[in-house]
């Protein structure tokens, strides 16, 4: 690569990991050897920190952490919150007036500095935040939230109303509360202008890199404006379309190992002068041009 890139910024699910929601011993070594020879690797997901501490157990990674689509930033995978945008309490409390009066949404979850907070804990809660977490929830109400600083929250509709429920949601909190509507059955809300790029530009200051030396590496609806506002914006093969068009170029698939492949291309001189042995031939690096 002509340029030079100094930093490097991944999404976790259909990115780092596999389909089976594995790290490979290749991508391992590829992110730590990276991270240990000058060039920071910057995790940015849209898991919670308990989830992204347990899948990356055993990988040695030094630096900041972003999490919940950008809402919370850790120091790193085992340290404090470094930075947060909370959701605006106006526009919570207008939220949780709705979803109390809305028989079309089952369930709410909120996600808070000081835990997380369930309307009703069923076998869905347990299993998919509980179980992995090891703590439970607390109760949803506006007692318990007080003085909270929420940063992100999940509302699961019916079934049949998923659509419905989201358009009235962007209706009536517009400009305060940002929904994604996702294969997922859960609506994810966000503070309105929170997103892994924003994220990415307070860590990136933080580091004194400036972004057109970053590279970063998403499949998602949730990596768009990353993949946009990077120096190197690199979306998987595996990813959606929005994800390809958003990007500079595409990766192998992430059951390819299309990252640490694709890293050993971009960082292939600074892995050669740490030591650094490729397991296997590179790929080419191929120009994404969109679909007219």
């Amino acid at each position: 690569m002509n340029r030079l890139y100094r930093m490097v910024f991944i999404d976790l699910d259909g990115t780092t990991l596999t389909s089976d929601k594995r790290i490979t011993p290749r991508t391992k070594n590829v992110l730590e050897h990276l991270d240990a020879h000058g060039i920071p690797v910057i995790i940015a997901t849209g898991r919670a920190i308990y989830s992204v501490r347990e899948l990356f157990l055993d990988v040695r990674l030094k630096h900041p952490v972003i999490t919940l689509n950008g809402a919370v930033i850790f120091e790193r995978l085992s340290g404090s919150v470094l930075y947060y945008e909370k959701i605006d309490e106006k526009a919570l409390s207008q939220l949780l007036m709705m979803a109390e009066k809305d028989a079309r949404i089952e369930n709410m979850l909120l996600e808070a500095l000081g835990g997380y907070y369930v309307r009703r804990y069923d076998d869905e809660v347990q299993m998919t935040f509980t179980d992995y977490r090891k703590i439970p929830p607390r109760p949803l109400d506006v007692e318990s939230l007080s003085g909270e600083a929420v940063t992100n929250l999940l509302l699961r509709p019916r079934d049949e109303d998923k659509a419905y429920v989201h358009a009235q949601l962007q209706e009536a909190l517009n400009g305060e509360i940002y929904f994604a509507k996702t294969s997922w059955t859960w609506l994810e809300g966000i503070r309105a202008g929170v997103h892994k790029a924003h994220a990415m530009r307070v860590v990136a200051r933080r580091l004194g890199i400036p972004l057109e030396e970053v590279v970063a590496f998403g499949d998602e609806w949730n990596d768009v404006e990353m993949l946009k506002e990077a120096g190197l914006g690199v979306a998987m093969e595996n990813g959606s379309e929005l994800a390809k068009a958003a990007a500079d170029l595409i990766a192998p698939s992430n059951d390819e190992e299309g990252l640490a492949r694709m890293l050993e291309e971009i960082f292939a001189d600074v892995l050669t002068e740490s030591g650094y042995r490729r397991p296997s031939p590179l790929t080419s690096l191929i120009p994404y041009h969109p679909l007219e």
